[in-house]
């Protein structure tokens, strides 16, 4: 039985990493046939729609590239920078003492390693992409952000009642039940100010200002410190290891099963 339900769980393997190929693929497609334009271009464009069909009615999928601008900027927890995007966690780790069955009926303690997240945050703020033609405001909620990482680094526990990194303070809890907390290690990435982007996404009057943000409809939106060529190299190797993974997946489900069956 067990053969048979490991063959079963890599087939279902098999068929979620041809799915997230699919994905892959509508992406690379998306990147791959939507031309790159300028904000002068998008605003005469809604300016021709406007005319016909009055306020709120243009939508139009869009590439951008061009300098992030932020009139209010956020400030990053930890590395204190302006942005107009970070995410940060605060990561825990320790070592533990623990039992386990020594495979003679008894017991014996042993010690291992683990982490935890015990702090994290994400913060976005409306900014203009700029480029040699004028600017156009962006709404970066729910955006698949490739942002630049600023902080990595792991502080030792020192046995105080908390730590502080920038303007983030971690009240430092207890360990209990034979867990020692070794430290803290801290990531951060922004969207820094004055960045090259590459933004792909729905250029709408909606909200009645014309704003680049999520596609109402099932498309990708992305703001990259990649470049284009980056993100395309990066979709081309996914979706090539997905099918070598889907592949595996199915062949090696497919003998189990075979020899459940024969067995």
């Amino acid at each position: 039985m067990a053969l048979l339900i490991i063959g079963l769980l890599l087939v279902a393997v098999g068929g979620l990493l041809l799915y997230l190929r699919s994905r892959a693929q509508g992406r690379l497609l998306e990147i791959g046939f939507t031309e790159t334009v300028t904000t002068q271009e998008v605003r005469e464009l809604h300016g021709q729609i406007a005319a016909e069909l009055g306020p709120g009615g243009f939508s139009q999928i869009v590439e951008l590239k061009g300098k992030l601008h932020c009139a209010a900027p956020l400030t990053a927890e930890l590395s204190g920078q302006p942005c107009a995007y970070y995410t940060m966690s605060v990561e825990e780790r320790y070592e533990e003492t623990y039992q386990e069955q020594d495979g003679q009926g008894g017991t014996r303690t042993a010690t291992r390693n683990g982490s935890t997240i015990v702090a994290s945050n994400s913060q976005s703020a409306f900014f203009q992409l700029h480029d040699a033609t004028g600017e156009i405001t962006v709404n970066p909620t729910g955006a698949e952000i490739h942002p630049r990482q600023v902080v990595s680094r792991f502080e030792p526990c020192t046995g105080g009642p908390s730590v502080t990194v920038g303007g983030f303070t971690l009240q430092v809890g207890v360990g209990l039940g034979g867990k020692r907390v070794q430290g803290y290690h801290y990531t951060e990435s922004i969207l820094p100010l004055d960045a090259q982007l590459y933004l792909l996404g729905e250029a709408t009057d909606t909200s009645g200002e014309l704003t680049v943000q999520k596609p109402r409809e099932k498309k990708p939106f992305i703001i990259s410190l990649k470049t284009e060529e980056e993100l395309v190299r990066g979709a081309q190797g996914s979706i090539a290891w997905y099918l070598y993974g889907a592949i595996a997946a199915f062949a090696i489900g497919a003998v189990f099963i075979v020899i459940k069956i024969l067995r």
